[in-house]
This record gives structure tokens, C-alpha cells and sequence, in this order.
């Protein structure tokens, strides 16, 4: 990861609790960082040292930032995929669009530094194709990926008309360990370690866009850090080419021999993107993904048998 030219400073997450939220907080107490972290209670007890903290609440949110001046705001607090919430549209809108232009307004209010505003690669939708560039303009296919592009929109809103620093990142399907909500790899790797047979759906073509967690997490710190280009304020933060879901299989194979899989093949490939190119990130962030797809499996493999012995 390249350094840059600007130091994290005080510095907010929202959605702190969460699979990347608490990730990025990892990986800020191993540097030392001054940082509140906050999340969404629900009907739960938060973690020690966390602040209750619903992103829908504007209020809430400017009285969360009045506390301190954040040299920088990591914006982690959303729903983090199209499988979450689908039944309940609104919320997800409220959330995911109404929930960062509260966060935007209260930076501003605040005189905040950076925000780095987490969106994702679900905003092209399923109609680009080839290795999509962040020139490619935002057509998602359902609510999550619309949402996610109105963050966006606000995000550079308050940045051309309120000078606000500003930057929004497209990340790919993070996966690793502490990933809760329901996932098909996640689902492979359980079943190959309690010995259930797992069935997939798609085409063998099929691209696949995963990131490995640690390297999502240094996406954030470089676009946190770096000094940004005048005319570039969203980027990819993913691995380049997908992988073919054939090519999945096989990799999950290698590292779970004892996978059984039933591979329901489609007749033909689904439509989408070959894969997100990290070119744009890499020249003005300084960020590339790391971790090899079998390097993240056999890791993650590793975390979901040592969180259950008895599977293993």
C-alpha cells in the first residue's frame, strides 16, 4: 500500500461492527489511529467502546461530529449486498442513499476532512460488459445497486459544490473471514467441512468479482491517504479479471478435497461485466489487490475451521 501525502488523523467509521467496518478497525488499532467507532444497535448490545450510532438519524449523526473534528470518515455503515433487505426496498433506499447524504451533511456542517464513502461494482449492472472502467456509466439492475449509485451522486455533489474532500470507492464481492450475511462461497466452504453437498446454479463461464477482505481494507487506506487527482473521485477497488465460476469450483476443490458440489449448469452464460479495472486505482491511490483467489480461500477455509474444530 502506498503511504501517499496525507495522514488519517482523528478519524469516524460507520457500520464499525460490520464485515469490513470491523476489518478497518482492525487494522487502524494495529496503527495506532485515534478513532471513534460507531455502529447501528438494533435490539443488540454493542461491542464496548462503540457508539450507538443509526445513519438514518441526521441529528444523531451531526451530534456524533460535533463531539470531535474527524480529519477523516470512513462511511462503512450501509447494506452491504443485494441479498440483504431485498424484501424491504425503502429501508434499503433510506439507508443506503438517505443514510450517506445525512454523513455528508454532518461532515460538512463539521468541517470534516476526507470521507471515503463505500459504494460498489453493483452500480454498472448486469448490462455492462468486457473489463469495466470507471468511465462506464451506473445502470444498475434493483434497488441495492441504485442506492448505492445515489451515494455516489451525493458524494460528488458535496465535493464540486461544497468543497467537501470527498471520494466514493466501487468494491467488488468481499469476501473472507467475519463475512455473516449468507453468501454462496461462504456456503461452499461450510458444507465442505461439515460434509454437505453444496448446489451451485450458473453458466461455467460465469465471471465472478471476489476481493479478499484484507485487500478491500487497504483499498479504503489508500484512498484515505493518497493525494487524489483533480478530476478523479470514485475508483475501483477490485481485482481486475473475474474469475470463470468453473474456475471457482475447481480452486475451491483444491483447497476443500472433500467438497461435494452439484453444479446445476445453465444452458447459457449470464450477462455482465468480465470484470472491474483497477488500473484507475492503482495509478492514483496507489492500491492492487494482493491476495491470489486460492491465497483468500485457503485463508478463509482456515478462519471458518478454526471457529468450528468440530467440522473439521
Amino acid at each position: 500500500m502506498a503511504l501517499g501525502r496525507r495522514s488519517l488523523g482523528r478519524v469516524l467509521v460507520t457500520g464499525a461492527g460490520g464485515f469490513l467496518g470491523a476489518a478497518l478497525m482492525s487494522a487502524l488499532q494495529s496503527r495506532k489511529v485515534e478513532t471513534l467507532a460507531t455502529d447501528f444497535a438494533g435490539e443488540g448490545a454493542l461491542p464496548d467502546g462503540m457508539t450507538a450510532l443509526d445513519v438514518r438519524d441526521a441529528a444523531a449523526i451531526l451530534r456524533v461530529m460535533e463531539t470531535a473534528r474527524f480529519d477523516t470518515v470512513f462511511h462503512c455503515g450501509a447494506v452491504s449486498g443485494p441479498m440483504v433487505m431485498a424484501d424491504r426496498p425503502l429501508e434499503i433506499w433510506n439507508i443506503n442513499a438517505g443514510g450517506t447524504a445525512n454523513l455528508l451533511e454532518a461532515a460538512r456542517r463539521t468541517r470534516a476532512g476526507r470521507v471515503v464513502v463505500c459504494s460498489t461494482v453493483e452500480v454498472y449492472g448486469s448490462a455492462a460488459s468486457g473489463m469495466v472502467t470507471e468511465a462506464a456509466l451506473p445502470r444498475p439492475d434493483g434497488v441495492y445497486g441504485a442506492s448505492k449509485a445515489a451515494a455516489e451522486q451525493a458524494t460528488l455533489a458535496y465535493h464540486s459544490e461544497h468543497g467537501l474532500d470527498t471520494v466514493a470507492l466501487r468494491l467488488a464481492w468481499i469476501y473472507g473471514p467475519g463475512r455473516k450475511t449468507p453468501t454462496t462461497l461462504a456456503a461452499l466452504l461450510a458444507d465442505s467441512l461439515a460434509g454437505r453437498t453444496t448446489t451451485i446454479f450458473g453458466h461455467p463461464s460465469d465471471a465472478t468479482h471476489y476481493l479478499y477482505i484484507d485487500d478491500a481494507v487497504d483499498g479504503l487506506l489508500c484512498a484515505a491517504m493518497a493525494a487524489l487527482p483533480a478530476d478523479a473521485r470514485i475508483f475501483n477497488i477490485a481485482a481486475g479479471p473475474g474469475l470463470k465460476l468453473s474456475d471457482v469450483l475447481d480452486q475451491v476443490r483444491a483447497v476443500a478435497p472433500g467438497a461435494q458440489i452439484d453444479f446445476q449448469a445453465h444452458a447459457t452464460p449470464s450477462p455482465g461485466p468480465a470484470g472491474f479495472s483497477p488500473d484507475l486505482a492503482a495509478a492514483a491511490l496507489g492500491f492492487r489487490a494482493r491476495t491470489s483467489f486460492k491465497d483468500g480461500l485457503t485463508r478463509y477455509l482456515a478462519h471458518l475451521r478454526g471457529a468450528n474444530p468440530a467440522s473439521a
